[in-house]
């Protein structure tokens, strides 16, 4: 199982990894530094420790001689000086390149092994020195002091194991007041987190944006959004289906009260008048059921935006077919006119929207009546329209605003009872297409007429 990266260790490690280069290049830095003072510094002690000597020394130094030392009581031992222990120095009688006085611990052979002053880089006694030489001005002694490179990268070595004992302290220390800050930081996604783990899961309230970060401010906002979008999609599936339950009520009563008649009818004509009006009663409610399946397709369909190019022509066509035996049995001219006329969409949805217009259209209309089906493009050339008239008894005016709406019927029902769902659903598509859907007077100065534009997908 892939496993997922903690937001703290993650921040903490870049942090961690930020601090430690900008360290190591500063530690960097100041070894160069350092080094450099610090062999400066001993430079200057070298010149000033040589030159206080040579000072201290008698002027006639050079006729003593290498003699035997002065040595401390033996009841008081000696103690080093830790900065000066380092340092070795000679005085040598130059006529004679005799040693006459020098420190313990300094070689027997010279410092200095070419005598010359000043400050030099030298070898001598198998070790490497630093050493500066000084002669007095009749040129007859010289001082040579020195200092072992070994005992100058030694001293430096310790500076540099000081200061990274020092910095892994500190940066222990760091880490854990980073680890604390961003805990403390992230203690507003874990009561939201919290308070999420604990919610219903049909509580789709917006989650609280009081004292969340400015940085995650935009995420909760987004996902806020998403349950705002989630809150109104349930409240209408919920809204649907309960207006869903409440018209399958009435027919599917009606069909139970027409199944009894049916079985009680005292003779054959009225048990057939009474099967016509079960076969009627079931067609109307298969009507019913097939358009709630097709409201409630076309909103998964319209979460897909898989939509492609469609030959609206085609599909009005095939559409018309279908409804021609309707329209025979009731007497009535379906007159169709269609050219090319391509639209960006669903087939399936294309074809409830064109399928809920005819029927429409033939429904009310009555007997002997004409439906007009045309589509094409616009007169304009900006759109492609889908136009469906009939001469029924129309739809009053002050109704027209309203003809769309879930559920709504018409006064002028032409002794049809619709379920006031199929306009619903050719609004919800035409606008789901980016459609414009407007109403007008039928064929004849009555009746009705449904257009459809569709924005045409080739510009």
């Amino acid at each position: 199982m892939r496993r997922h990266h903690s937001l703290k260790g993650k921040l903490l490690a870049t942090l961690m990894g930020v601090s430690l280069i900008g360290w190591l290049i500063w530690l960097g830095c100041q070894y160069v530094q350092v080094s450099r003072q610090q062999n400066g510094h001993w430079d200057q002690s070298l010149r000033e420790i040589g030159q206080q000597i040579l000072m201290s020394m008698p002027s006639d130094v050079d006729t003593v001689g290498g003699r035997s030392r002065l040595q401390l009581p033996a009841d008081l031992p000696a103690q080093p000086n830790y900065k000066f222990d380092k340092i070795r120095f000679q005085v040598w009688s130059l006529q004679r390149r005799e040693s006459i006085v020098s420190s313990n611990g300094a070689p027997k052979t010279p410092l200095q092994p070419s005598f010359r002053t000043g400050l030099a880089n030298t070898r001598t006694a198998g070790d490497n020195w630093r050493v500066y030489a000084v002669t007095d001005a009749s040129g007859r002694v010289q001082v040579q002091v020195g200092m072992s490179r070994k005992q100058l990268r030694a001293e430096v070595a310790w500076w540099v194991k000081i200061t990274l004992l020092s910095a892994v302290a500190l940066m222990v220390g760091l880490a854990l007041a980073i680890w604390a800050a961003i805990g403390w930081s992230l203690r507003p996604v874990n009561r939201l987190r919290n308070l999420m783990s604990q919610r219903d899961a049909l509580d789709l309230a917006p989650l609280p944006t009081a004292g969340i970060p400015r940085e995650i401010q935009p995420l909760v906002q987004s996902f806020n959004g998403l349950l705002s979008r989630l809150a109104d999609a349930m409240h209408g599936e919920r809204q649907f289906l309960a207006d869903a339950a409440h018209e399958l009520r009435t027919p599917l009563a009606a069909l139970q009260t027409q199944t009894q008649v049916a079985l009680r009818a005292g003779s054959e004509a009225d048990a057939r008048q009474a099967l016509g009006q079960l076969a009627h009663g079931i067609e109307r409610t298969s009507r019913l059921a097939q358009q709630l399946l097709d409201s409630a397709r076309i909103d998964a369909s319209q979460r897909r935006h898989d939509h492609a190019t469609v030959e609206l022509a085609d599909v009005v066509t095939m559409v018309v077919r279908e409804f021609e035996i309707m329209a025979s049995r009731r007497q009535q001219t379906i007159v169709l006119n269609t050219a090319v006329a391509p639209v960006s969409g669903d087939l399936d949805d294309l074809g409830v929207l064109v399928r809920n217009l005819i029927d429409n259209a033939i429904r009310y209309s009555g007997e002997g009546g004409r439906v007009v089906v045309a589509c094409g493009r616009g007169l304009d050339g900006t759109c492609v329209e889908l136009t469906v008239t009939d001469n029924g008894p129309g739809v009053p005016r002050e109704e027209r605003a309203q003809i769309f709406d879930r559920f709504f019927r018409g006064s002028n029902g032409n002794g049809e009872r619709g379920s006031g769902i199929g306009l619903s659903l050719v609004r919800r598509i035409a606008q789901a297409y980016g459609a414009e859907v407007t109403l007008d007077d039928g064929l004849d100065g009555r009746g009705l007429s449904i257009r459809v534009r569709f924005p045409d997908p080739g510009r």
